[in-house]
């Protein structure tokens, strides 16, 4: 990927992408996720070594999306440490022809889990920070890729006082609905950090009370109704999300859900729940249709 490719090409999410509408043809793309790159761990030395087995398939893959937690972790960085960590990235990702299309993660949301040290009307403060640095003008935007429209998604939502939950806006599901609506016909894929349907997010979960079982709404999104009816209603393909670091899929109403384990594994500490370091392939045929597996890079951790 050339230059301000690599930064996610300052793509707007009030309009279609300008790339021309064409019939779907057979192409191939990679899916990263939870990078989680940082100083520390070999970070840096294991996106590298991500990026060099992307480059070596056969074939190579046409465009490389990732589904946040980019790095490690804006959330409650200073703004010296943020910074750093977003030019790591950048760096990397400079070094990659291969174009590079961003989705955030809550780990790219500046301040908000700082316990107060970061202001809220700092000028970075929030998502401010991630678009600026990744050159995006929305963090909830579409293109159009031979012939299959993406739409990358933001679904991190700020939780009351501080953190984060998972959930789609209200103004960004009227927006959603209106672009897959315009998209007609074509192939559809989803791109967002935080799982819209999961069965791996019941792991460890055990009933508070005879009645009650609770998941808690940083793990999925906390709106999932209305967002499985969206995507039903315009007859979605494929959604690709990260935040567990473990392989899912999952199939409902004729969209195949896949949850992707993580670049990182267990956060640059070897693999985590039995998945290790890896990113998804996906092959799309002439006829829309898809396959997907889950790639190993080989990457080895040093001892936690």
């Amino acid at each position: 990927m050339a230059g301000s490719a690599a930064l996610g090409l300052a793509l707007g999410r009030r309009a279609i992408a300008a790339e021309a509408i064409q019939s779907a043809k057979a192409f191939r793309f990679v899916h990263l996720t939870d990078i989680h790159v940082q100083p520390e761990r070999r970070a840096e030395e294991g996106l590298r070594a991500c990026l060099a087995s992307i480059h070596a398939l056969k074939p190579r893959p046409d465009i490389i999306i990732t589904t946040g937690d980019l790095v490690m972790d804006a959330l409650a960085a200073s703004e010296e440490r943020a910074n750093k960590l977003f030019d790591l990235y950048n760096r990397i990702c400079r070094d990659s022809d291969i174009p590079i299309r961003n989705c955030i993660g809550n780990h790219e949301v500046f301040g908000w889990q700082s316990k107060g040290r970061i202001p809220s009307d700092h000028a970075d403060y929030g998502k401010k920070m991630s678009r600026d640095r990744l050159g995006l003008e929305n963090t909830t935007y579409s293109f159009d890729h031979q012939g299959w429209h993406f739409c990358m998604v933001d679904d991190i939502l700020p939780n009351e006082g501080e953190g984060y939950h998972g959930g789609i806006s209200d103004e960004d599901m009227e927006w959603l609905d209106r672009d897959l609506a315009a998209a007609g016909d074509r192939p559809k894929a989803i791109c967002a950090h935080i799982p819209i349907l999961s069965v791996a997010v019941f792991r460890g979960l055990e009933a508070r009370d005879k009645n009650t079982l609770e998941i808690q709404r940083r793990r999925v999104c906390r709106n999932p109704g209305p967002i499985l009816e969206l995507l039903k209603k315009h007859r979605v393909n494929l959604v690709l999300t990260g935040h567990l670091h473990q392989n899912e899929r999952l199939e409902l109403d004729g969209t195949t859900y896949i949850g992707e384990g993580a670049v990182s594994g267990a956060w640059w500490k070897g693999a985590h729940l039995g998945n290790p370091e890896g990113f998804g392939i996906i092959d799309v045929k002439a006829d829309g249709a898809f396959e997907h597996r889950y790639h190993e890079y080989g990457w080895k951790a040093e001892k936690a």
